[in-house]
């Protein structure tokens, strides 16, 4: 509250409007839609085209890449934990526009990570992450239009496969371990 003098000196108070709280990025959201497209119409017709450069061949950028989408994954799983906790409450936009770039993170490692076996089960897993990435994308654009029942759906196909992936993610990780030492 704030006071101003007024001429013969009355008082008037007025209210001092509070600062909104911040908004995720409105199209944060959108850009991530739109990468994700991009990389699955990539990914399915012309795979050859994410191989930007011979060193994603090597095992120093498959494990590289690797570890990155572990700890990715790590954060993306535990951002319904994150976003609960009380000394994170003033943050939930913030939370939540890097919940959605560690997604679009992921998908473009992934990508990376792909290049030689564009048809195999990392391939798969692609597709996967790409479906779940854009769930979620789809219900932040179009959260308000489409109503509960409609948000409700997309953040269980989102969940669902996000989960799957990070199941098949460690399955590789094992494979890997188990087939290549």
């Amino acid at each position: 509250m704030s006071a101003v003098l007024l001429p013969g000196g009355a008082v008037r108070t007025r209210r001092i409007a509070k600062r909104p709280a911040r908004r995720p990025i409105a199209w944060l959201p959108l850009f991530v839609l739109f990468i994700v497209v991009l990389l699955e119409a990539t990914a399915l017709v012309r795979p050859q085209a994410l191989q930007v450069h011979p060193l994603q061949s090597s095992v120093g950028f498959k494990q590289l890449s690797g570890y990155s989408m572990l700890v990715l994954m790590a954060f993306a799983m535990s951002f319904g934990w994150l976003r609960r906790l009380p000394l994170l409450a003033g943050k939930q936009a913030l939370l939540k526009e890097a919940h959605l770039v560690s997604g679009l993170l992921i998908l473009a490692l992934l990508a990376l990570h792909l290049v030689n076996v564009p048809l195999g089960y990392l391939s798969f897993v692609f597709h996967g992450m790409a479906l779940a990435i854009a769930a979620g994308a789809l219900r932040a654009v179009l959260g308000p239009r489409i109503g509960p029942k409609g948000c409700v759906v997309l953040l269980a196909v989102h969940i669902g496969l996000s989960c799957a992936v990070v199941a098949s993610g460690l399955v590789h990780v094992y494979l890997v371990y188990a087939y290549t030492a």
